[in-house]
């Protein structure tokens, strides 16, 4: 399967975040290099929907611009002893689909691995949360009534073609979601109809309707999530007044004591003031920065089970590396160093929950002390040697263990 670039989706960086970026449209004819299918198919929807695991609210049903009932496609399932009651049935969403329903396939980049690529970078890139949703429309028909969504979005046309109609975003955007009639909207800014292979990129808060035309149509909403300096500012704010004592006092509120209760309003938000006008607001936009890094969505696949099964693997010819791990060495007492690790971790996923640091001391012999230090950011070192004076059994399960720990990694 095939991953988009950020230059087949917006084009030259540069100018995309100069002209385009939550300003106007981009149409991108074309843009796609491979056969879109190599993204996703048709038939791969198909293999998708039989996993017998997919559930609510990964897949949803529209059809005339309203939601389905949940109940007219789900049933319950027994897993292992244990009852499922949201699993979707894929005959149910079949006869849905051909009575006419569009099919909207929620978080595709929970499923595919391509999909959780293509989020990361744009994770990355925009440092936001990102998710990908499928939207699979029968011939000669609309899904969804006009609408605009709290969301940047990179269309991918991928099987069939679509005709859309654009309108300009409001003058004021809020992030919110909107649902509109025709009549409500006037002319459209432009209208197009897009083909497999096309982009189109549009600004949060753009309103828009699309329409099948003489086939089924597949395409991709590629969503990223804006976080609106409303937002920022509210997560400033609240560190703040969540961290300093001088906001923990728990108020009693009544008329007789109300301008008793205005004066300590008043001395509160001129504390804050201050507070705020002391911050380091390099450091609060690196928060802000790292906190958008790890959104839900936004990071890429992990390969734990995989590298764990190579280093039970590993001999002694096999060559260490350090890893990205802070370590830290302290005193040597009776021929053992200890050592402190700390590996960069989300708490959670959730935007409010800065990045914390896991740490774990112990000791070490001097001389697996001395080989990290030694082997520094690009060294590398063979297993069997990495405990030097032992013999190489040790030394190899010297070196796996500490891998296993996070503290080295296979050099290839």
């Amino acid at each position: 399967m095939y991953t988009p670039t950020f230059e087949e989706l917006a084009g030259d960086e540069r100018t995309f975040f100069a002209e385009y970026f939550n300003k106007k449209p981009l149409l991108r004819r074309k843009a796609i290099t491979v056969d879109p299918r190599e993204i996703l198919s048709i038939a791969d929807l198909d293999e998708v929907l039989h996993h017998e695991a997919i559930r609510l609210p990964y897949v949803r049903i529209a059809k005339d611009g309203n939601a389905v009932l949940d109940s007219s496609y789900k049933d319950t399932m027994r897993v292992q002893g244990e009852m499922v009651t949201d699993r979707v049935v894929p005959e149910h969403v079949y006869e849905h689909f051909q009575a006419g329903a569009t099919i909207t396939w929620n978080s595709m980049n929970h499923f595919l691995p391509n999909m959780r690529e293509l989020t990361a970078m744009l994770g990355e890139k925009f440092s936001v949360r990102s998710d990908v949703i499928a939207f699979l429309t029968p011939a000669g028909l609309q899904g969804f009534a006009p609408h605009y969504d709290p969301v940047d979005l990179f269309i991918i046309q991928l099987e069939g073609t679509k005709y859309w109609r654009l309108w300009s975003p409001p003058e004021h955007r809020r992030g919110d979601v909107a649902h509109f009639k025709l009549e409500e909207l006037g002319e459209p800014l432009f209208e197009v109809t897009m083909e497999p292979g096309d982009v189109l990129y549009l600004p949060y808060n753009t309103p828009h309707v699309a329409a099948a035309e003489n086939e089924v149509s597949l395409h991709l909403s590629v969503m990223v999530r804006p976080r609106l300096w409303s937002e920022m500012l509210t997560r400033v704010v609240e560190d703040i007044v969540s961290n300093d004592p001088a906001f923990w006092k728990f108020p009693y509120l009544d008329e007789a004591s109300f301008d008793e209760q205005v004066v300590a309003l008043k001395q509160g938000t001129e504390a804050l003031a201050a507070r705020l006008a002391d911050l380091d607001l390099e450091a609060q936009m690196r928060k802000l920065y790292r906190a958008g890094q790890n959104l839900e969505g936004a990071t890429r696949r992990g390969t734990v089970f995989q590298d764990t099964a190579a280093v039970d693997r590993a001999g002694a010819e096999t060559l260490f590396a350090r890893s990205s791990a802070d370590v830290s060495f302290g005193e040597s007492t009776d021929g053992k160093t200890v050592i402190k690790i700390k590996k960069a971790s989300s708490a959670s996923l959730d935007e409010k929950n800065m990045i914390e640091a896991k740490s774990t001391t112990l000791k070490v012999p001097d001389p697996v002390a001395q080989s990290l230090r030694e082997l520094g950011a690009a060294g590398a070192v063979a297993a069997g040697a990495f405990f030097p004076g032992v013999p190489e059994e040790r030394s190899v399960a010297a070196a796996k263990t500490l891998a296993r720990m996070g503290v080295l990694r296979l050099a290839a």
